[in-house]
């Protein structure tokens, strides 16, 4: 910070989430192999006395800055490809699960085995939803 900046927080009164703050940067430093264990407790325990902004820059001053936080993916619209191609699937799967519970009556068997064929359907379309972007992802395809 600059001198005005500084200067403007002497009198400023640190609050305990700034203290948290501080004291997180330290750790995640210490974790990262920046600090000994010795720095990370002298810094821990003058994070924790500081009463005033200006006392906890210091502190964190040497250390590079917390990376910024992740984006969450953008949900994009669906092309008209992509809403046929989910739909051709979709059809696809009512008719592989039709048939094959249609089979299961028929046989008369007490085990209920169309359920395998049935669940990696539905997965194969989940799957096929996902790479289409139904979800935000993935965020490469996402418009402007």
């Amino acid at each position: 910070m600059d001198e005005n900046s500084t200067a403007n927080q002497v009198g400023v009164r640190a609050s305990d989430a700034e203290r948290e703050r501080t004291a997180g940067t330290i750790r995640e430093a210490a974790g990262e192999g920046r600090l000994t264990m010795d720095e990370l407790e002298e810094r821990l325990a003058a994070v924790y006395r500081a009463k005033m902004r200006h006392e906890l820059e210091p502190l964190v001053a040497d250390l590079p800055a917390p990376p910024p936080a992740p984006k969450e993916p953008t949900r994009r619209e669906l092309t008209r490809g992509d809403r046929v191609a989910l739909g051709v699937h979709l059809v696809l799967v009512l008719a592989l699960a039709t048939a094959v519970l249609t089979r299961w009556v028929a046989s008369g068997m007490v085990f209920f085995w169309p359920i395998f064929p049935i669940f990696w359907a539905v997965v194969s379309l989940a799957v096929h939803a996902r790479l289409r972007g139904v979800w935000g992802w993935p965020p490469y395809r996402t418009r402007a």
